[in-house]
């Protein structure tokens, strides 16, 4: 930590994805802080590419309060997204859910790659792209000694009063500092892909349709196309088999003979089978939480810090709600250091951070799981969905999407 009366707080910011973007956007030029980011990728990787995903309306409430100018961009780059919708694949209503109900505003619906875009453009210049390695150690006096290597192996170090780590769900720095995490698999397999219907199918708002538990989920994105997202049962333990990656395999567990699909269902599953080459696979997981390291001068964010299931999409949600609480706790502590930031006790920050959000992200950690119940092998999923809209499960929604983060001082 810097001695009391030094210029500034020296923060470096390990990725810029979701939370290191929006982090870096929130500090770069605040006064009391002097930033450095690192980035493995180059700046125009993900410009073209990437599935889509929702942004649920607590981290929407959360940027508008902090970072009002970056959330005019981010909704002007996205879409609305306005309900939970799902019916049988014989297109029998299941659930209808409007967020308003729920909620104090509309979520957004966006592609990945052009949620990076908005994230890094807002961090600006302070970025260093084709940062290829990181190695932190931290001083025993406090602060940490950061090595960083890039795409042409040429060695940079330097030292920071705080590291934070927003390398994603499979962070090589938290495995280096912590250890690698324990793992809790789900039950499910998860497949992803773009299709393009020249614009005639009517999806738009996002759908979802179930056959037993096998699911499937779709919206639309800005540019036409459709994001669609496959739910399969899958032992916890087990790989993707290479069988549930063929176009048989999905027509059946999707289109099973004597079932007569609805028109749209049955549209997305055949051209879903017709890009199998497309498909993006993964398994529904968890890792266990962790928010600090290094006595406090280490902190942990969005998905290296509690990646989850992804049932209610609030994997970016939440890393989303990190980087406004993160950003929301510097400022009132740089206001409370009345131009002296050497004042601010970063460990103490950093384990307040913790407390701010283990909680909360406990809580939505467990929803999550929980909300994956209708995906199980043998779960009665149309029932389970049904569920979904009474009042316990209103309620849970309201506490999702309504205690989102919100500053403590102005801006």
């Amino acid at each position: 930590m810097p001695h009391q009366g030094v210029a500034a707080v020296k923060i470096v910011v390990v990725g810029m994805g979701v939370a290191g973007g929006v982090i870096a956007a929130g500090l770069r030029g605040l006064a009391g802080v002097e930033l450095v980011c690192l980035e493995r990728v180059d700046r125009a990787d993900h410009a073209l590419a990437g599935n889509g995903l929702n942004i649920g309306p607590n981290a929407v409430a959360a940027l508008r309060a902090t970072l009002p100018e970056f959330a005019r961009t981010l909704e002007q780059t996205a879409l609305p997204w306005q309900a939970w919708r799902a019916a049988a694949i014989d297109g029998r209503p299941l659930l209808y859910l409007p967020l308003v109900d729920v909620a104090p505003n509309e979520g957004l619906r966006i592609r990945w790659s052009d949620l990076y875009c908005v994230c890094r453009r807002a961090a600006g210049p302070e970025v260093a792209f084709r940062v290829e390695a990181v190695d932190v150690e931290p001083h025993d006096g406090g602060g940490s000694r950061v090595h960083a290597w890039d795409g042409d192996a040429q060695a940079v170090t330097m030292d920071a009063d705080l590291v934070i780590v927003a390398d994603g769900r499979f962070s090589s720095l938290r495995k280096q500092l912590v250890g690698a995490p324990a793992i809790r698999h789900l039950g499910v397999a998860n497949f992803r892909v773009l299709l393009d219907d020249a614009g005639r199918l009517p999806i738009d708002d996002l759908e979802q349709w179930y056959t037993g538990p096998n699911r499937l989920l779709a919206f639309r994105l800005r540019d036409g196309l459709i994001y669609l997202s496959g739910n399969l049962p899958l032992p916890p333990e087990s790989e993707v088999p290479d069988l549930m990656k063929t176009a048989g395999y999905l027509e059946a567990a999707y289109l099973p003979v004597g079932v007569r699909a609805a028109p749209v269902p049955a549209w997305l599953v055949r051209a879903a089978c017709d890009a199998v080459e497309q498909h993006h696979w993964s398994r529904a997981q968890e890792v266990a939480a962790c928010y600090r390291a290094a006595a406090g001068r280490v902190l942990f964010v969005g998905d290296a810090a509690h990646a989850m299931a992804p049932t209610l999409g609030q994997g970016a949600t939440l890393a989303l709600e990190d980087a406004c609480a993160w950003v929301n706790l510097l400022r009132q502590a740089l206001s409370q250091a009345h131009g002296q930031p050497g004042d601010v006790e970063l460990p103490k920050l950093t384990a307040a951070f913790e407390t701010l959000r283990h909680k909360r992200v406990d809580f939505i950690r467990q929803l999550s799981w929980d909300a994956a119940d209708c995906l199980l092998d043998g779960a009665d999923a149309e029932a389970l969905v049904r569920e979904k809209s009474s009042p316990h499960w209103r309620a849970q929604f309201s506490r999702l999407y309504r205690e989102a983060p919100l500053p403590m001082v102005a801006a």
